[in-house]
């Protein structure tokens, strides 16, 4: 007969209602026709709730206890009226009045007695299921289905730990036998409660239900448990904290019994064993899509299920205490471990996590923080003698810690597996507190801060199970660069996901008076529309902020602004574990103090930091430099022309322009700035070679930089542009002169910058007609590398060195090559 059977159980979100009720019996309905069914039943979320709620306040003397009784026999006799509407409901009304009126008389002498012992409460505790499996069998009965209720605690026998009672199996089994081994129709069984030898009743713990059904089911040789509830199945990770987990159509045995010991709500730690061993396999369902195939449990991975992974889920605790009990007493000393599990275990106190060093000085366990100040208690008593001879440390305790669990069959003998899981954890800035690792290498277990959990779990996450990887963006800045970045990244988003499997997410965007933040990404082609104005965290430090709160992995901050104040929390994005990408140069030409901070807090930090754009815009000048550096050439000299502004008058002044008209004729075209003294300064110039010098290794100030203005003394200050213009040309001849004296030379005249031997200069040089710099043409950009292995031909680099979609598209390269690195 057993082979023929199967076992339902359904959770309490599958019963929230009528209509969920109906489906429920839908399901059942289904199942009856193909052979024996057994049904166990939860309560109706969130009557355990509610339940405790009403316990707890009665025993304190809160009369309030009574509104919450109130409300559960509304629940329950308004969910009958509306399942048995235009039918007699006498007889179902008459058992749940009978039964809510026990719990009411019970409830009422705890608030009496003003004593809430774990006997007690599980009596109240057991009115859940006891209404709802009541209320099941009922209504199966007006579909037409013969069906009786039965009470589990005429089949499970426990002992008398009334809160989370340990099963007598043999005892239970002999039980199921003989009230099951024959029936008709459907039994409808409480799930969660059992029996002490006594008959007083007991509970299996929270979500006991799962065991109940499995308990049932290797006693009668069903040939299928399968756990109703309101998720499609086993997922890779919990989908509230990680957007893109994923169903497991399959897992084993053992990996179940590692997911639910580490957390896995979705089934209850002490299921599996007994479908386990009697080699019955568990199937997971929703009983809101029924259609889907849900995840089975069983000793073997079928033939066409392929893995390629080596892990299976990640699982987490999101709230535990570590003790460490350490000290040189320790060492060699026999016995400790023994103490300090046994008096634990004597106590009822369970052990999620331990780590030992292999110095043996000292142990770590993790617990729940219910259990920490009485484990501390307990240990302290102990090993009194050995901490007051300081043998042993004071105990230890460290709260709001998180326990993460990475999980596989297939991580066993696979190598790699720690390293890309603490490398993963490392580039993302997560510390790791505790870990264990079991010899049979299917569980490597770790404990972080609660504040990293989400961060953590996502991030290997996509490590170990996505193809797709994502780099979160937080872009400061809406003005022309930013506006170009966001166009590119929109056009070639697709491209990326498709081609290189990576994912990149704008998550934020802010100027000084708007903000927008999603983290599930802005919409980028409506972008402006989603800023909003912000009231609150203002300034960077507010931005920067929000970013911080939100600890997304392979975070990107993307500094689109020219702002001096942005650039200054360059060393707090770093230190935080946040990359940064910047077309600002104020932060690597700043003041020394500024600039050695910025590196400081790289070198610490495990996030990168890329501003190719600070000198050539879409240009490859620093990785140019770097790559030259790193493989051991030797840099001579470096020469350039790095402002498209000045490129463009010096190249018109050797076609035979009048220097004035040109600056004129520059402005009218938008190649500089509103007012061209910002340009003819040389400052932005300045600040370039500053950056340069910088990369060669020597230490040096904006001031250091001789600049060559090309703005007349007399025509600087508050000089308005349009009389500066008029005025500009009393310079003409003496450039037309310059020009023609270098000319009768065979040369010609440029503005370009040089550092050789730690000095940098810039300003109107005589070049060769042959020089690289002599050929420039337009606006156009060039470096010259002059290095040992470029001595006679120098290394050049040129191209266009400013505009918008030039920029933005030296950032966007910038966040790629982060991307490579994070992911």
């Amino acid at each position: 007969m057993g082979k023929s059977m199967k076992i339902y159980k359904f959770g309490g979100t599958s019963l929230g209602s009528a209509g969920r009720i109906r489906k429920v019996a839908d399901i059942i309905a289904g199942a009856v026709g193909e052979g024996k069914l057994i049904v166990v039943i939860s309560a109706i979320h969130p009557v355990t709730d509610l339940l405790l709620e009403s316990a707890t306040k009665a025993c304190c003397g809160d009369s309030s206890y009574r509104t919450i009784l109130d409300e559960l026999d509304n629940q329950h006799l308004s969910l009958a009226a509306e399942l048995f509407s235009g039918d007699s409901p006498g007889e179902v009304t008459a058992a749940i009045l009978s039964d809510l009126s026990d719990l009411h008389n019970i409830v009422q002498g705890i608030f009496l007695l003003r004593e809430l012992s774990e006997k007690s409460l599980a009596v109240v505790l057991s009115f859940g299921e006891r209404l709802s499996a009541r209320i099941v069998s009922y209504y199966l009965q007006r579909r037409r289905m013969a069906s009786f209720f039965l009470d589990a605690r005429e089949l499970i026998v426990t002992d008398a730990n009334y809160a989370d009672a340990r099963v007598n199996t043999s005892a239970s089994e002999l039980l199921i036998q003989k009230r099951l081994g024959l029936f008709e129709g459907v039994p409808v069984v409480t799930g969660f409660i059992a029996a002490a030898p006594d008959g007083s009743v007991t509970t299996l713990g929270r979500g006991g239900s799962d065991y109940t059904a499995s308990l049932l089911g290797a006693a009668l040789g069903a040939s299928e448990i399968c756990l109703w509830s309101d998720v499609d199945g086993i997922f890779s990770a919990d989908p509230k904290r990680v957007r893109d987990a994923r169903i497991l159509p399959f897992i084993t045995c053992s990996e179940a019994m590692e997911l639910s010991h580490a957390g896995a709500k979705v089934l209850h730690p002490l299921a599996v064993q007994p479908a386990m061993k009697a080699g019955i396999p568990l199937l997971i369902k929703n009983s809101f899509h029924p259609e889907a195939k849900g995840t089975r449990i069983a000793f073997e991975t079928p033939p066409e299920i392929s893995r390629t992974h080596p892990v299976t889920a990640l699982s987490s605790i999101n709230n535990v205490v570590l003790l460490n009990l350490s000290g040189s007493g320790m060492v060699g000393v026999p016995g400790i471990a023994s103490r300090l599990f046994s008096c634990l275990a004597q106590h009822r106190i369970n052990i999620i996590f331990i780590s030992q060093a292999s110095s043996e000085q000292s142990i770590t366990l993790a617990i729940n923080p219910s259990q920490s100040a009485k484990a501390k208690k307990i240990l302290e008593g102990i090993f009194a003698l050995e901490i007051e001879t300081r043998q042993i440390d004071p105990l230890l305790i460290r709260r709001n810690l998180s326990m993460i669990a990475v999980i596989g069959n297939n991580m066993s003998g696979h190598p790699g597996v720690s390293a890309q899981l603490f490398e993963t954890l490392g580039k993302n800035g997560i510390n790791v507190i505790a870990v264990a690792q079991g010899a049979n290498e299917m569980n490597i277990s770790f404990v972080v801060d609660c504040h990293d959990e989400d961060k953590a779990l996502n991030c290997i996450h996509e490590s170990f199970f996505l193809s797709q990887r994502k780099v979160h963006l937080f872009i400061a800045g809406t003005g022309t660069i930013a506006k170009s970045l966001i166009g590119q990244i929109s056009a070639h988003r697709v491209n990326l996901q498709k081609d290189n499997d990576l994912d990149v997410v704008v998550c934020g965007m802010a100027n000084t008076r708007q903000i927008a933040l999603d983290d599930d990404g802005i919409d980028l082609e409506h972008w402006q529309a989603t800023l909003e104005q912000r009231v609150e965290h203002q300034g960077i430090g507010g931005y920067i902020e929000l970013i911080r709160e939100r600890n997304l992995h392979n975070a990107i901050f993307v500094d689109c602004t020219a702002s001096s104040t942005v650039a200054a929390s360059y060393p707090d994005l770093l230190l935080a574990n946040i990359s940064v990408v910047t077309a600002n140069k104020l932060g690597m030409a700043a003041p020394w103090p500024l600039y050695q901070s910025i590196r400081d807090a790289q070198r610490k930090s495990n996030a990168r930091f890329l501003y190719e754009t600070n000198v050539g815009a879409g240009l490859p000048i620093i990785n140019t430099l770097n790559d030259l550096k790193n493989s051991g050439d030797k840099i001579i000299c470096i020469e350039g022309v790095l402002s498209g502004t000045l490129s463009f008058i010096f190249n018109e002044l050797r076609k035979g322009g009048r220097f004035s008209e040109i600056v004129r004729r520059a402005q009218v075209a938008g190649f500089t700035e509103p007012d061209p003294r910002d340009d003819l300064s040389g400052a932005d110039f300045a600040r370039k070679f500053l950056i340069l010098g910088r990369e060669l290794g020597f230490k040096l100030e904006y001031s250091d930089v001789a600049c060559e203005s090309l703005v007349p003394e007399e025509y600087r200050g508050e000089m308005p542009v349009p009389e500066f213009l008029d005025r500009l040309s009393t310079v003409d001849d003496w450039y037309a002169d310059e020009i023609a004296k270098a000319g009768k030379e065979g040369m010609t005249i440029a503005y370009a910058g040089e550092i050789r031997d730690g000095v940098a200069s810039i300003g109107v040089k005589r070049l060769p007609l042959a020089s690289p710099i002599a050929g420039l043409d337009g606006s156009e950009n060039m470096v010259v590398f002059t290095t040992e292995r470029y001595r006679a031909t120098p290394l050049v680099v040129r191209g266009p060195g400013a505009g918008g979609e030039v920029t933005a598209g030296g950032v966007f390269a910038d966040i790629l090559r982060i991307a490579s690195y994070l992911v």
